[in-house]
């Protein structure tokens, strides 16, 4: 079995509070995009065996190990399954590769093993591995809250395109959010009205915020000059995905983008991937375009 785990991107991350529980409540807007980790799946007469190459994270610690070894607690199988991971998503870059790759063996082992397992019992095993994780079981477009893990609504988005630029480094999640300022109240219009107009469509470059990106570009300044790049290309907006490091901007259509992508200025070791929003259907039924070019 053949699989694709694609990327997400936040169009909006905002940072509510401190939990009880040590992690951080959430409004965010996720969106998966064309540009994916390739995933092989085969049973195995016992346990769990993950390939992934290039990830840095092989065996136990891998987050694919662990949905793979969940799903066969839960479900109580005696057989095993073996699993091979091209990583085309980079890693810590905001785009959720790992939680991707996670969520969609525990779909492709629903599949595999004919176990029938629901969706909302899917994502329920999903939050136990990350935060991420349930959001890539829904694989559309969605308002999340909680830690972002709950979904609130789902989204509609005027079509547009986009252009993501990875610089080659990493930022510590954790380092991020101890950079962080929330203040002890908010003014909570804006998140009421995002909450009630996601439903009807909006204009994704009208709504590109993110409460994490001072404090990223304060560790990693790199970021803002790729930010102020994407907007000299033409980008109609700009933000960081996530907890960095990626930046991408919104861009009217394809055409838009390609125009843009010629323009920006290449540094070495970057990655640009122009690419579209995705509407899956069925499991690895993606619909979207993801090129992937270096600097």
């Amino acid at each position: 079995m053949k699989l694709l785990a694609p990327a997400k991107i936040n169009l909006y991350l905002k940072v509510l509070g401190k939990r009880s529980d040590g992690y951080h409540e959430l409004l965010t807007l996720m969106v998966p995009v064309g540009l994916f980790d390739e995933i092989a799946m085969e049973k195995a007469e016992r346990g769990v065996f993950v390939r992934a190459p290039g990830c840095g994270c092989n065996g136990a610690s891998n987050l694919a190990y662990k949905a793979a070894e969940l799903f066969l607690k839960e479900t109580g199988l005696r057989e095993g399954v073996a699993i091979r991971i091209a990583k085309n998503i980079p890693l810590g870059a905001g785009l959720g590769g790992g939680s991707s790759d996670a969520s969609t063996v525990l779909m492709g082992m629903n599949e595999l093993f004919h176990t029938r397992i629901q969706r909302r019992e899917l994502m329920k095993m999903a939050g136990r591995i990350g935060a991420d994780c349930p959001f890539f079981i829904l694989k559309k477009p969605c308002l999340m809250g909680g830690r972002g893990d709950v979904p609130l609504h789902e989204a509609v988005l005027e079509p547009r395109s986009y252009l993501i630029v990875t610089p080659p480094l990493e930022i510590s999640t954790a380092k991020v959010y101890s950079q962080l300022k929330c203040p002890l109240t908010r003014e909570r219009k804006r998140y009421r009205i995002i909450n009630e107009i996601v439903q009807k469509g909006i204009e994704p470059e009208q709504w590109l915020e993110n409460d994490l990106e001072g404090p990223a570009f304060g560790i990693c300044p790199e970021l803002k000059r790729a930010k102020a790049e994407l907007l000299d290309a033409g980008a109609l907006g700009v933000i960081m995905s996530g907890s960095g490091s990626s930046v991408f901007g919104v861009f009217q259509n394809e055409e838009h983008v390609c125009n843009g992508l010629s323009r920006i200025r290449r540094h070495e070791g970057y990655r640009y991937v122009p690419t579209t929003s995705l509407t899956g259907g069925s499991h690895g039924d993606y619909r979207g375009k993801g090129v992937s070019g270096q600097g």
